[in-house]
């Protein structure tokens, strides 16, 4: 990935991290601001119900106690008992029923034709007398009464008499902020709103609804009431939108100053990282005159000064390696062509003398200078070869074994009285540069050439660790140890360097098909020169379909 590929992926990312943590963190706070409001609702309205509760609980003790009272239950002064709660309680009217629901007294803030029609009346069927002759204490289902658009409540309580009910002592009072809501007017605000109600009834309402509201509510057990709190959520919507305007402008802020840091990075580290690149691609292609400036940085000015010296040193050593080539090319052609060409007219009057001489000394000495004549332009040729096969650089798929077998050919014309060998699968596919016959060639000549009797030379083609081997063995004098030191350690010097080019070649084209060479010592005498080279894909259609098989496998065969 590219470093401005990296970049951008990464202020991208931080971009999405800031963003989701500031969006995150204000859902957050917003769901804790409604909960914790919410909360406080529910815990206003669960304390109004409670007090509210406690309100009615203290009138039907209130009335309960009264009722209690031995003079209420002889029954001996009502207008006394009555005169009592009315003055003493906020009830603004009692009755003194008997137990069998007839209407002994009425009074308080009633009208006198009231009073009059409702003594000696029978209420045995009223709720809150049947209420209270047979569970005790009661407090009644507010009733609306459209005279004083208010509701109605009625508390009675038994009058005992030892132990047995003898009467009712039922007393009425209006639902309102100075009987049993006191409790609740302190919770009516400007940003909150509470409702009384019972059933379908509204006994309390502070204010007209709020659009938005967060709502509580709580029973008010167990006389069936319900204390409703709403709380504007104006003020809470207020905050959250002050904090989202802030956290936005934080947000954008943070955003401006990533961008500019982004900005800033691509003009001098990206800016300048191309730059350079730019300039590595000009001295990959050779133009080695060129030079950078970088700057912002002192790390930048090293790196600028480092690439100049680089250039610098490249056009030089170009500039050398030039020389030399051209230094090179001269002395090639000379060895190639004026050399054999000299070599050819020496060879030429050395087979005259060699022919004509009656001497043995001068016959021997023109045989002598006939045969090293001979190795020298063999020398010149091979140089010839070497450096047309150094052109060839991309490996081809061959079959070993074919390369393998023209090698043999011709060196059994070449050499009729060697006796040569070879073990190998019927084909073999390799990955090899074209010029690979070349180097099994040098191998297999240097074993014949090299010999100081009948040479004996066996080749074994296989497989061994996933590489393709060709192993040449002979039974001459081998290659000699500073021979292959010199291979080994890849430079000739004055006082270590071979004979000739031939293993030289070999080891430059199999190193440029991606092989190796391994020399070793024969049993009992001789020398083994072992190729490695890597398999050709199966999808070339040239690798041995036992492509695993080594050379002494059942798959191959022993060739004259």
């Amino acid at each position: 990935m590219k470093l401005q590929t990296k970049l951008a992926v990464v202020l991208v990312a931080v971009t999405l991290i800031l963003s989701g943590a500031t969006y995150g963190g204000l859902e957050l706070y917003k769901q804790e601001e409604l909960q914790r409001s919410e909360s406080a609702v529910e815990e206003s309205a669960s304390l109004g119900a409670s007090q509210v509760a406690s309100s009615l609980d203290e009138r039907a003790d209130y009335i309960g106690y009264v009722a209690s009272q031995p003079e209420v239950s002889n029954f001996s002064d009502n207008a006394a008992v009555i005169d009592g709660i009315v003055d003493n309680s906020r009830f603004s009217a009692v009755q003194v029923v008997d137990a069998n629901g007839t209407v002994l007294a009425f009074d308080g803030q009633i009208d006198r034709s009231v009073r009059e029609a409702t003594i000696g009346a029978d209420v045995s069927d009223e709720d809150y007398f049947t209420a209270a002759r047979y569970r005790g204490s009661a407090v009644s289902d507010p009733e609306y009464v459209p005279a004083r658009d208010q509701h109605l409540v009625v508390v009675s309580a038994p009058i005992l008499r030892e132990g047995r009910v003898v009467g009712v002592l039922a007393a009425s009072t209006y639902v309102s902020t100075d009987t049993f809501l006191e409790p609740v007017a302190p919770l009516a605000r400007h940003d909150q709103r509470v409702t009384v109600t019972a059933g379908d009834a509204v006994l309390y309402e502070s204010r007209e609804p709020f659009e938005r509201a967060m709502t509580g509510r709580a029973a008010v057990e167990p006389y069936g009431w319900t204390v409703t709190v709403e709380r504007d959520r104006a003020g809470l919507d207020a905050r959250i939108r002050t904090l989202g305007v802030a956290q936005g402008v934080g947000l954008l802020s943070v955003l401006l100053l990533v961008g500019l840091l982004g900005w800033t990075e691509h003009r001098t580290t990206l800016g300048q990282t191309r730059r350079l690149l730019d300039g590595f691609e000009a001295l990959r292609a050779g133009e080695y005159d060129r030079t950078l400036d970088l700057r912002s940085a002192e790390e930048w000015v090293q790196i600028s000064d480092g690439f100049n010296a680089l250039s610098a040193g490249l056009d030089e050593r170009e500039t050398a390696v030039r020389e030399r080539e051209q230094r090179l090319g001269v002395l090639n052609r000379v060895l190639r062509h004026n050399v054999r060409n000299e070599m050819n007219v020496v060879l030429g009057y050395a087979d005259v003398v060699a022919s004509r001489a009656e001497d043995p000394e001068t016959v021997r000495a023109a045989e002598t200078i006939l045969r090293r004549g001979e190795r020298l332009v063999a020398v010149s040729e091979k140089a010839r070869v070497f450096d047309r096969r150094l052109d060839e650089t991309d490996p081809v798929a061959l079959d070993l074994v074919a390369v393998v077998e023209s090698v043999l050919a011709d060196a059994a014309s070449e050499h009729p009285e060697a006796d040569l060998t070879a073990t190998a699968p019927e084909s073999l596919g390799v990955r090899a540069v074209p010029g690979i016959e070349d180097a099994v060639r040098n191998v297999v000549e240097n074993a014949c050439l090299h010999h100081d009797g009948v040479p004996s030379v066996g080749v074994g083609i296989g497989v061994d660790g996933g590489e393709a081997t060709v192993t040449v063995a002979d039974d001459g004098p081998g290659i000699p140890e500073h021979e292959r030191s010199v291979l080994a350690e890849g430079e000739e010097t004055a006082l270590d360097h071979g004979s000739g080019i031939g293993l030289w070649v070999t080891k430059w084209l199999v190193g440029r098909s991606g092989g190796s060479v391994a020399f070793a010592e024969n049993d009992p005498r001789g020398s083994v020169v072992t190729l490695r080279l890597p398999l050709a894909d199966r999808a070339d259609g040239t690798e041995d379909a036992d492509g695993g098989d080594e050379t002494d496998d059942a798959g191959g065969s022993e060739r004259r």
